[in-house]
Parts: structure tokens; C-alpha cells; sequence
């Protein structure tokens, strides 16, 4: 599960004021490592400097975007001296709306950086020293995989407008098409584009296995036939039928969801007597989908809308009960005679409370399997699990949720190594 977090105002001391570079002004730099944003760093006078749409190692004339205390950023403009993994980007706006990090880069490559980083925050860990992780699981789709866009709608002389926000520049970018987005997401900017003054943002969610649609706000558009305001949407995945509400999560690529499941469903090896809790449940995806393999399943959710639709979602289903409330006081208060087998966790960006680990401690699942999209927080809370040899990890297996960009997807597996009395 997915929430965006705030990025933290610097202030420290001016890095970069002793430089005479300026937005827009060029200069010749041979490019360093990359880094957990997807850019390469490098310095200049001792200053650091970031560039993107670059690779370690090569030699290119970068362009200077901004120029922040703490770093100059900038792109590449041309390169001198290419890497082998450099390919050609399939996508016009790329580096000007700063939406994908990796088009410049061979598929094989992301692959390659998605599972090193992974690696990375791995190593940093004494408890989880030894762990080897695993290969990334590739997208079946690089391009038109995502189900959800969210625009910024231009404003002054680009009024009624759809486009993004550069990341760096805060500039606005027109955007008539997005090699990213299912063709119905596509299709729709086409419908809408130039027609919505006075409002300043769009989202589209599409089903990619249904004919369903939402976009939002409601909005009065002159002459089309196009439905706005809609509160839900729905979606298929291996089979079932999954409504989503407005204000609910849910993956933008649902290919890669359906094989999410089926590697969770191979990791955990059930036998079908298992209790299983699925914290952070979202719209009851998993919980759903794994029903059919064991006893019962129980599924938490703080988000009111994502309860409502994951009850909604049983469809018939009678080993599957959802509660309402945070993870960390719903687990907190369980009773130990419950016995909990397997415990699914995809939590937030930020990671697991901490009460949500000391409880699993208390618990003692036999498995516990966490869904994570931040590499750092997902080892630090793995570490703490496997603090005292209470649990093992055994496997740490990246998905490819987010093919062109740095964002990664991991799935991993620990088994309880002491006895649950």
C-alpha cells in the first residue's frame, strides 16, 4: 500500500552558492553512482550535483534545472559517452515532466538497479546479514500498464489544460498523451483536453478488465458525453470482481497485482487450515483471493471508504471478516487463545507502527509475509522482526510494479524460529 510523504525542507548550510552555474546554463560532467531518487550524483567544486536521465559512468553535457542549497540539479542534455544500458526513450516528454526516471534505461538494467537497491538497505542490517534477494519479477507490461493518472490542469496561458508538475521545476507540462497510462486513461485526455477551465485537478482510476471508469471532480463540461463525479469503479484480478472507491487505494498495475497474488499464494505454501490476518487490507484484494486456500481470513483496515468496498467485495464469501481500525490497536488487543498462522503486512510508505511489530512478537504467526514500496522501511522493519532469531527471513523477492521508474515493489518471507508457547 502506497501513501506519498511530505519531503523534508533543507537547512543546513549552502552548498552550492560558490558555483557559477545558473538554470539553463551547460556543462560537460562524467556522471557518478545512482542514487535512491533514480538520478546520478556527481559534484562540481565540492557542491553535489544531480543528475537525471543519466547512467554511472557516462559523459554528457547536463543542463542546469535549479539551483537548490543543497545540490544543483539538472539533465542531460547530450551524450558524449553513452552506457551500454542506454536505450532510447519511447516517450516525448521524458525529463521535461519528470514522471518516469529510467526511459533512457535498458528493461533488463531497471531490473538489475530495482533488485541492488533492494540489496542495499538489506546489507545495512546485521540481523539480516546472509539474506541473498531475488531476482525482480518483470512486468508482462514496460508501457500502458497504469490504471490510475492524477493531472494538474494548467492555469493563465494554460487554462484548461492537462498536464503535470515537473518535480524540480514546479513548471506546468502539457500532456496529450502518457506512454504510461492504459489507452482509457489516454482516451480521456483526449476527450478533455483544453475544455476544463476554472479547475486544477483530474484524476482518472480505469478498470483494465472491465469497462468501468471514474473521474473526478464532478465537473461540468459543455458538449461531451463524459460522466464525472462517479464515487466508485471496478476492477478485475484472477477472477473476481472488485469495486473501489473513490477515496480507496488500489494498484495502478493490475497485471502485476495478479502476479503479486500468485507469488504471495507460492511463498506462503498453504494447506488450507490456516488463520491468516491481512493487515492494511485495503479493499480486501488479497484476503479475497486467498480465501479459497485456507480456513479463514481476517482483514484490517483503518480506511472506512476501503472497508465499505472490501465487504462489498466477499461476494458470497463466508471465511473472510473484515474490522474496521488501525492495525496497530486491532493487533494489540488480540487474544492470544486466537491463534493467528500467517500474517500478511502491506503497509503504508512509512513502514509498520511500532506497536504493529511488537504485537507480531506477541502473536507469533508461523509466517509472516509483508508487501512493501519502500526499500528502507521495509528492512529496518524487517531487521526489528528478526531482532533475538525470533524469526528468519527466507526470501526477498522484488516486483516490478513500476516499470520506467525507480519505485520498486517487494515481497518477502519470514518463518518463526521458536516455540509459539
Amino acid at each position: 500500500m502506497a501513501k506519498r510523504k511530505r519531503r523534508q525542507r533543507y537547512s543546513g548550510p549552502d552548498l552550492t552558492e560558490h558555483v557559477a552555474l545558473n538554470p539553463g546554463d551547460k556543462f560537460e560532467i562524467t556522471l557518478g553512482a545512482m542514487n535512491d531518487a533514480g538520478d546520478t550524483v556527481t559534484e562540481i567544486e565540492g557542491a553535489p550535483v544531480v543528475v537525471s536521465g543519466g547512467l554511472p559512468g557516462e559523459v554528457v553535457i547536463a543542463e542546469v534545472q535549479k539551483k537548490f542549497p543543497e545540490r544543483i540539479a539538472a539533465i542531460v542534455a547530450q551524450v558524449l559517452k553513452p552506457a551500454a544500458e542506454r536505450v532510447e526513450p519511447e516517450c516525448k516528454y521524458f525529463l521535461v515532466c519528470s514522471g518516469c526516471q529510467w526511459q533512457h534505461v535498458s528493461y533488463g538494467y531497471q531490473l538489475q538497479l530495482k533488485r541492488d537497491r533492494v540489496q542495499r538497505e538489506i546489507d545495512k542490517y546485521e540481523n539480516l546479514t546472509g539474506v541473498e534477494v531475488d531476482s525482480t519479477v518483470e512486468s508482462a507490461k514496460r508501457l500502458g500498464y497504469r490504471n490510475h493518472g492524477r493531472f494538474t490542469i494548467g492555469t493563465h496561458e494554460d487554462a484548461g489544460q492537462v498536464g503535470y508538475k515537473n518535480a524540480v521545476t514546479r513548471s506546468f507540462v502539457r500532456i496529450d498523451e502518457c506512454l504510461l497510462m492504459d489507452q482509457k486513461v489516454n482516451d480521456t485526455i483526449s476527450l478533455v483536453q483544453d475544455k476544463l477551465v476554472g479547475q486544477t485537478q483530474m484524476s482518472i482510476r480505469i478498470g483494465a478488465n472491465t469497462d468501468s471508469m471514474l473521474v473526478q471532480p464532478r465537473m461540468e463540461i459543455p458538449g461531451l458525453n463524459l460522466v464525472t463525479g462517479v464515487q466508485h469503479y471496478e476492477e478485475e484480478v484472477r477472477g473476481s470482481r472488485f469495486t473501489v472507491a473513490a477515496s480507496s487505494f488500489f494498484q495502478v498495475n493490475t497485471g502485476q497485482l495478479s502476479r503479486a497474488v500468485d507469488e504471495v499464494r507460492e511463498l506462503l505454501d498453504l494447506e488450507g487450515g490456516e488463520v491468516v490476518i491481512d493487515a492494511y487490507c485495503g479493499v480486501g484484494v488479497f484476503a479475497v483471493l486467498m480465501s479459497p486456500y485456507v480456513k479463514r481470513v481476517i482483514g484490517i483496515e483503518e480506511s472506512a471508504s476501503a472497508i465499505e468496498d472490501a465487504r462489498r467485495n466477499l461476494n458470497g464469501v463466508t471465511n473472510v471478516e473484515f474490522i474496521e481500525g488501525k492495525t496497530e490497536h486491532i493487533l494489540s488487543q488480540w487474544q492470544e487463545n486466537d491463534v493467528v498462522d500467517v500474517l500478511l503486512l502491506d503497509p503504508p510508505r512509512v513502514g509498520c507502527h511500532p506497536d504493529v511489530l511488537g504485537s507480531v512478537k506477541i502473536l507469533k504467526p508461523k509466517k509472516v509475509l509483508m508487501v512493501s514500496c519502500e526499500p528502507t522501511a521495509m528492512a529496518r522493519d524487517l531487521d526489528l522482526l528478526c531482532e533475538g532469531g525470533m524469526y528468519k527471513l527466507d526470501t526477498l523477492r522484488p516486483v516490478d510494479m513500476f516499470p520506467q521508474t525507480r519505485h520498486v515493489e517487494t515481497i518477502s518471507l519470514l518463518t518463526l524460529q521458536v516455540s509459539r508457547d
